[in-house]
């Protein structure tokens, strides 16, 4: 797998560098849209390099005793005066004693276009390339001029711009000096006692010093990147968009489903409050209001009911017993009896007369010593 370097030349995305740096005979190729990243299938990482114009650094040492949040405030309050546009337009990332503000519409754009990769992907600005953190160094990449200064700071300009630039950096430092990494005549003059030019090659890079370099990238998560990454069949995504419709469509099913529920419950509440009384106008407690309904109820209106005493039946034969009705109006009771032993049985018929229960009619069937049928009882009502 490859190691490659993607060299972003303006703001718009549309040229761009690409570098086979494991590749040493590689040649470099011209890209006209971003996009075109998504052609490579050999890549095992990229590093893309961001134009100075849409990064600024400073040198800041951010103190470690506080939180990221409270160190970019004061980068912020200490620098604001040198922002054209407004602070929320801006990035901020605090690395390596150096702070970095990058235009927050045009990262936001890019990493949503690497997102789409399926490899590792570095983002970092162009000046990092050729950092070296024991002296400032100047190289000449594709027309340009990139400053790179030992404190991890930087700054591009082109070839038309250099002297001037030139000019503003030695005047703030009188002692400047740095490797020059280009044939330019300009920078010879200026920079007589360097003993030596240096050449850059990006095949040069070594991926190993990615790591070390600040990343800006940040995966745009999405149901689209996360269905490209997954892999999904057409299949799989009609089953997964059916599945997110349910998942958010739920919720609000049994909510309404819940609604009409209680609507149902409170209506029949109701129907059988007035059933009960015609006083009721409406049922807001229904365990108290059914409480007070029967402390009303005068007591001789009450019906003397005995229900009639099927202990012994219980404790006989509940297993064989498998059906009982109770004709209270008429003292009647029929008990439903499914394979009792016969001597079980003849026990159980000799001994109800003691509870004041009287076999009215026994309509059963004995066979091969099993009991089937149906008892009807008279049973005494006071």
């Amino acid at each position: 797998m490859n190691f490659y370097i993607a060299h972003i030349l303006d703001s718009s995305l549309d040229k761009i560098n690409l570098y086979n740096v494991t590749d040493k005979n590689s040649s470099k190729k011209v890209l006209n849209s971003i996009s075109d990243l998504e052609k490579i299938n050999d890549a095992e990482s990229l590093l893309v390099l961001l134009p100075s114009t849409e990064v600024t650094s400073y040198e800041f040492n951010k103190n470690e005793s506080l939180s990221e949040q409270i160190n970019i405030a004061n980068f912020i309050s200490d620098v604001d005066t040198n922002f054209i546009d407004s602070v929320s337009d801006s990035e901020y990332f605090l690395i390596n004693n150096a702070a970095y503000v990058v235009n927050k519409s045009f990262l936001t754009n890019l990493n949503q276009h690497l997102s789409n990769l399926s490899f590792k992907v570095c983002v970092t600005p162009e000046y990092l390339i050729n950092l070296d953190n024991s002296s400032d160094a100047i190289t000449e990449i594709d027309n340009k001029f990139i400053f790179s200064y030992k404190n991890n700071t930087g700054f591009t300009v082109t070839k038309e711009n250099l002297e001037q630039y030139l000019d503003i950096v030695i005047n703030h430092n009188p002692n400047f000096e740095a490797k020059i990494f280009s044939s330019n005549e300009e920078l010879k003059k200026r920079f007589k006692s360097v003993n030596d030019n240096y050449e850059f090659n990006f095949a040069d890079v070594n991926k190993d010093v990615v790591s070390s370099l600040p990343n800006f990238f940040k995966i745009n998560m999405s149901l689209g990147f996360i269905i490209s990454k997954m892999k999904f069949t057409k299949v799989q995504q009609a089953a997964t968009a059916l599945t997110l419709l349910f998942l958010i469509a739920s919720p609000s099913y049994l909510i309404q489903k819940n609604i009409q529920n209680t609507k149902s419950y409170n209506q029949a509440t109701f129907e059988i409050f007035t059933s009960i009384s015609t006083d009721i106008n409406r049922v807001v407690a229904p365990r108290n209001q059914i409480d007070q309904i029967l402390k009303n109820i005068p007591l001789n209106n009450q019906a003397n009911i005995e229900l009639p005493n099927l202990d012994l039946f219980f404790q006989y034969g509940e297993k064989y017993i498998s059906d009982i009705s109770i004709d209270v109006t008429n003292s009647l009771a029929k008990v439903k009896i499914s394979s009792m032993p016969s001597l079980q049985f003849n026990i159980l018929k000799t001994s109800v007369e003691k509870l004041n229960i009287s076999i009215l009619d026994s309509n059963i069937e004995i066979k091969d010593g099993s009991v089937n049928g149906v008892l009807t009882l008279r049973y005494q009502n006071v």
